[in-house]
C-alpha cells in the first residue's frame, strides 16, 4: 500500500515536471514578425528603439508586394516603433520573443492590427478607449464649431470648453483605472509615460508607486523611472535647476543670477514653433504690464538656426533676455526640465522656487495679477 502511494506521488511529480518542461520548450527564444502593408508594393520597414543617443534601428526588412518579414531575439520586452519609408509616423510595438501578425494600410496606420502579444493587446485597448474620450469633444469641434462664424464661436465657446473639460476628466479616470488594474503589465508603464499631461504630477507619481517591480525594471519602466525623477525635481514648490547658456551675443548667463529679486518666467519656445509665436503677444503684453513691478522673462530657444532665431525675436518684439545653445530639441536646459513639447514655461519666485508651470493665454495674466495685486 505504501509503495502504491509513493508511485502515485512520483507520477504526479513527474507530470508536473513534464508540464513545466513542455511550457519551457514552448516559450519562444526569438520574435517573428509577419507583416502585410496594404497599398505598399515596395519599400522598407524598420524597428527603432530609443537609446542613450536617440532612436536606433535594431531590425529592418524589405517590403515586397505588400508583405515583409522580420525575425530576431530580444533579451527583454522593448517598446519600439515600426516605421517605414512608405508612410509617415510610427507604429508603437512591444517587442518580445513571440510571433506577430501585423496588418495595416499605408493610408490609415492608426487602424493597424497587431496580434501575438498580450502586452500589445492591453496597450491597444487602452489607446482605443482613450481616443474615444477625445472624440467626445473633437466631434463637436471639427464638425460644428470650426464651421461657425466668429460671433457664433464666441457664443458657443463655453459649451466647447465644457465638453473638453468633461471628456478630459473621464479620460483621466479611465487612465487611473487602467493603470491600477494593470499594475503588473508592462503596457501600464508606457500608458503612464504617455499620460503625464492628462493626469498631472500628483496622480502620475501615485500611480507610478503602484506599479510592480517587474514593470518598473522593464525597458519602458526604466524610461518612465527617469521621467518620474525629472517630474519630481521640477514639481511646483521645488527649487530651480540651474543652468548656464549663451545669450544672443554669445555671453554666458546663469539662471540663478537672473532670478534674484524678481519673478521670472522661463519661456521655452522656438522661431519655427507656430503655437509659440501665437503665444508671444500674450507674453509681451504681460511683460510690459508687470516688468516695472519685478516681473521678467527668460526666453530659452529650441532653435538651431541663429539667424531665424534672431529674426523671430525682432519680428515678435521680444525685448527680454534670450538664450540658446542652438541645438534644437537637444537643448540642454530643455533636458534638465524634461521639456517634451513647446511652448512651455515655468514661473520662478525671487527665491528661485517653482511657483507654476505652463501658464498660457489668460492663465499667465491671472497669475501675475494675483502676485502683483493689479
Amino acid at each position: 500500500m505504501k509503495n502504491i502511494k509513493y508511485l502515485m506521488l512520483f507520477a504526479i511529480a513527474l507530470g508536473i515536471f513534464s508540464a513545466c518542461e513542455n511550457e519551457a520548450k514552448q516559450k519562444q527564444e526569438s520574435y517573428e514578425i509577419a507583416g502585410e502593408f496594404r497599398g505598399v508594393t515596395e519599400g522598407n520597414a524598420f524597428i527603432k528603439v530609443r537609446g542613450e543617443n536617440g532612436w536606433e534601428t535594431i531590425d529592418s526588412a524589405i517590403i515586397v508586394e505588400e508583405k515583409f518579414n522580420m525575425s530576431g531575439s530580444t533579451e527583454d520586452v522593448k517598446f519600439v516603433y515600426l516605421v517605414s519609408d512608405a508612410y509617415r509616423g510610427g507604429i508603437p510595438l512591444f517587442l518580445e520573443n513571440t510571433a506577430y501578425s501585423i496588418n495595416l494600410h499605408k493610408d490609415s496606420i492608426d487602424k493597424v492590427e497587431i496580434k501575438g502579444s498580450e502586452i500589445q493587446a492591453a496597450f491597444a485597448e487602452a489607446k482605443t478607449n482613450m481616443d474615444k474620450y477625445d472624440e467626445l469633444w473633437q466631434d463637436y469641434y471639427y464638425n460644428e464649431y470650426r464651421a461657425m462664424t466668429d460671433e457664433e464661436k464666441a457664443k458657443n465657446e463655453d459649451h466647447l470648453n465644457d465638453l473638453y473639460d468633461g471628456a478630459q476628466l473621464l479620460k483621466k479616470e479611465y487612465i487611473k483605472s487602467f493603470i491600477t488594474k494593470n499594475a503588473d503589465n508592462i503596457a501600464a508603464a508606457q500608458i503612464l509615460m504617455d499620460s503625464e499631461d492628462a493626469l498631472g504630477t500628483d496622480d502620475m507619481l501615485t500611480l507610478y508607486e503602484g506599479l510592480t517591480p517587474l514593470v518598473k525594471s522593464s525597458n519602458p519602466g526604466i524610461f518612465l523611472t527617469e521621467r518620474i525623477e525629472i517630474v519630481k525635481k521640477t514639481a511646483i514648490g521645488q527649487p530651480l535647476i540651474d543652468f548656464t547658456m549663451n545669450d544672443t551675443k554669445g555671453n554666458p548667463l546663469k539662471l540663478s543670477e537672473i532670478t534674484k529679486g524678481k519673478y521670472v518666467l522661463v519661456d521655452f519656445w522656438a522661431a519655427w514653433c507656430g503655437p509659440c509665436r501665437k503665444e508671444n503677444p500674450n507674453v509681451v503684453e504681460n511683460y510690459n504690464k508687470y516688468n516695472a513691478d519685478g516681473f521678467d522673462v527668460l526666453g530659452v530657444s529650441f532653435d538651431d538656426d541663429k539667424d531665424k532665431w534672431l529674426k523671430a525675436i525682432e519680428d515678435d518684439g521680444l525685448t527680454w533676455t534670450q538664450v540658446s545653445d542652438l541645438k534644437g530639441w537637444k537643448n540642454s536646459a530643455g533636458k534638465l526640465y524634461g521639456i517634451r513639447s513647446i511652448p512651455q514655461n515655468i514661473l520662478l519666485s525671487p527665491e528661485g522656487i517653482i511657483l507654476e508651470k505652463n501658464l498660457r493665454d489668460k492663465a499667465l495674466g491671472e497669475k501675475l495679477a494675483e502676485i502683483f495685486g493689479k
